[in-house]
């Protein structure tokens, strides 16, 4: 007795308008994001004025221009890339949470990226595998929930002097530039998406490292501006060495795992 072949579904088609308007918005966004973190940033390595602003400028650069940023690019560049659209919203979520503990979201322009994000994700061509997660990767998602609680510490702290703070006695602009919920967001934006990665994809290897990258420049800002005093916000050297060595820990983590599940295959 034979039996009929089952039906294969064909995956749905996506107009080539749709798929245009969404590399469009994700390259001029991303490019947005890119130019202008590096224009807030490089003054302060090169204007005594701005040293001030140095912690600040580099710790916040791990969510705007190395998770937001590149995800855009590479959603730009790789329409089907499912967890490029994952990380950014990761990231926007911290932002989000960052702009209500500083009460500074709409002036802070936090929203900005959520409602970039919405139209993306209503153009992307891989929307229905936004929230398909694959299996949890049990070691990473462990580093990133540790890793969560002084995260949470530090950007409730930032976020607090932020809602607490005067703009007449504001001398040195951190409270204009919302620097303070910046780095809030930005701690808040890497450990979410850390615990994101976590669920492993096929093809996320570069993810992997991008997360594990940005937590990493989050701890050398922390010991290359040490000083508290000198820069608001500083973690200090020491916990700066251990988020660089958690950032590390993630890579090394995820590489092996990769491999061994190779080898298994």
């Amino acid at each position: 007795m034979q039996t009929q072949p089952e039906p294969t579904v064909s995956p749905p088609t996506v107009s080539r308008g749709r798929l245009l308007a969404f590399r469009s918005i994700a390259g001029v966004f991303g490019l947005v994001v890119i130019v202008s973190g590096l224009v807030f940033t490089l003054p302060a390595f090169f204007s005594e004025q701005d040293k001030v602003h140095s912690f600040h400028d580099l710790a916040s650069e791990p969510s705007l221009l190395v998770l937001i940023g590149f995800a855009l690019v590479v959603m730009m560049l790789r329409p089907d890339d499912a967890v490029a659209l994952r990380v950014a919203w990761a990231v926007a979520l911290g932002t989000i949470v960052a702009g209500l503990l500083g009460h500074d979201l709409l002036s802070g322009t936090y929203y900005l990226t959520p409602v970039v994000l919405i139209v993306l994700t209503i153009l992307a061509p891989t929307r229905s595998e936004l929230v398909r997660f694959g299996a949890p990767n049990v070691a990473m998602l462990s580093l990133s929930i540790v890793a969560a609680i002084p995260a949470i510490v530090f950007a409730w702290d930032n976020a607090r002097i932020m809602l607490q703070g005067d703009p007449m006695t504001d001398m040195t602009g951190h409270w204009k530039y919302h620097h303070w919920s910046g780095v809030a967001a930005s701690a808040l934006g890497v450990v979410i998406a850390a615990a994101v990665v976590s669920f492993r994809t096929p093809g996320d290897r570069m993810w992997t490292w991008i997360v594990g990258m940005s937590a990493m420049l989050f701890g050398l800002a922390g010991i290359v501006f040490s000083d508290a005093v000198r820069y608001p916000s500083s973690i200090g050297a020491l916990w700066g060495v251990l988020v660089l060595f958690v950032g590390l820990v993630y890579i090394v983590v995820a590489e092996v795992s990769s491999r061994a599940e190779g080898a298994a295959a």
